[in-house]
């Protein structure tokens, strides 16, 4: 059986997707299935970047590195996060619920 490696994700909330709205968002079955009863959290990874780093990004052509973690605990956009989580399925998806 492979080894499952967990990850310190840090970041900033850019939305949440509680239990009871899931189905209201169009998301993968696979992401939905495993979020049974708990929040869907999109984030940006390392936090909300300084006023020069997004201009330099927008310059540069870049984006912001998104990422989705599934996990009990619920979360308010803007909030800054630090959590324990395994990655999962699609690349950028995250479990913290087992963490």
């Amino acid at each position: 059986m492979p080894e499952t490696t967990t990850e310190t994700i840090t970041g900033t909330v850019i939305h949440v997707v509680p239990p009871d709205d899931r189905d209201d968002h169009d998301l993968d079955s696979a992401l939905a299935e495993r979020a049974a009863g708990n929040y869907v959290v999109v984030c940006r990874r390392g936090g909300a970047p300084s006023f020069l780093r997004r201009v330099w990004s927008l310059l540069r052509g870049g984006s912001i590195d998104a990422i989705t973690i599934v996990t009990a605990d619920e979360y308010a956009e803007g909030d800054r996060i630090a959590l324990e989580a395994t990655p999962v399925g699609p690349t950028g998806v995250y479990d913290a619920t087992d963490a």
